[in-house]
């Protein structure tokens, strides 16, 4: 089942565009790479610590160019971030790593924005979404696997909602949660809606669950399916696997997904 799983999101790069890009608390920005900012009002310094002087305030969303990683770092919100040195239009100068956007995603006039933020050993996604400039909306999700990529989509036929923002996880070794979080954006709130999971553990075990939306295939209009497949092999020799499948028809209220799935997750 693992294997068919892998398969499919292969041939789903393949065919609907490029490997995605893969994010974590290791990840780091390389020379020459145009990046955008997390933070709003961030100072520009003029070396790479909190003394130095500030050159002028970055805004959120802001183009900068990566000119190279200094050997400084500060503890950001738990996770311990280098300073770069860092092009604008007019400046050069140092920001710290945290306040700059992993990754930027663009659905129409909406721009996505995302960093990380840790308490303990918990890491969390924070998600900002702005329209023409306006004020910025946050939505901060615990994730439950160290590496992940992002992808914004119109509504997807929800017609209460603009737009759905997918946090989609990269399950690297047998056991780890493949699934996600989808946020949706009502235009107001940037809102959590749905967690799922979909773990392997080689053929032996494996629970699958799934969420299609009205304008995909096999889509309900005005609803959102929920299908979930849980399985395990018996014996190898002889094939003898079982499995129990779940189909559910959905609906979003604009503040939550009803009724509320309720599952085992071994």
């Amino acid at each position: 089942m693992k294997i068919i799983l892998i398969i499919f999101i292969l041939i789903s790069n393949l065919v609907f565009g490029q490997e995605p890009k893969y994010l974590s608390e290791n990840y780091e920005f390389k020379n020459g790479e145009i990046v955008y900012m997390f933070g709003n009002d961030v100072k520009l310094r003029d070396q790479p610590n909190t003394e130095s002087d500030v050159l002028s305030l970055l805004k959120i969303g802001e183009q900068i160019e990566i000119i190279e990683k200094s050997d400084s770092k500060m503890k950001f919100e738990g996770i311990e971030s280098p300073w770069y040195k860092i092009k604008t239009k007019e400046k050069v100068g140092f920001v710290l790593g945290s306040l700059i956007s992993l990754d930027r995603v663009v659905n129409g006039e909406l721009t996505y924005l995302v960093s990380l933020k840790k308490d303990g050993l918990k890491t969390f996604l924070k998600t900002r979404v702005f329209e023409n400039e306006l004020e910025f909306k946050e939505s901060i999700s615990q994730l439950l696997t160290g590496e992940f990529s992002i992808e914004a989509t119109g509504n997807k036929g929800l017609e209460n909602i603009k737009s759905i923002f997918e946090i989609d996880y990269l399950a690297e070794s047998c056991g780890v949660n493949g699934g996600g979080i989808y946020l949706f954006y009502d235009g107001t709130d940037l809102i959590k809606a749905i967690d799922y999971t979909q773990v392997a553990d080689a053929d032996a075990y494996w629970f699958i669950e799934e969420y299609i939306f009205p304008s995909e295939k096999n889509g309900v209009k005005g609803k959102i399916v929920y299908n979930c497949e849980v399985g395990e092999t018996k014996e190898y020799e002889t094939q003898w696997n079982e499995s129990k499948t779940t189909r559910r028809i959905l609906e979003w209220n604009g503040k939550e997904i009803f009724p509320k799935i309720e599952t085992e997750k071994e």
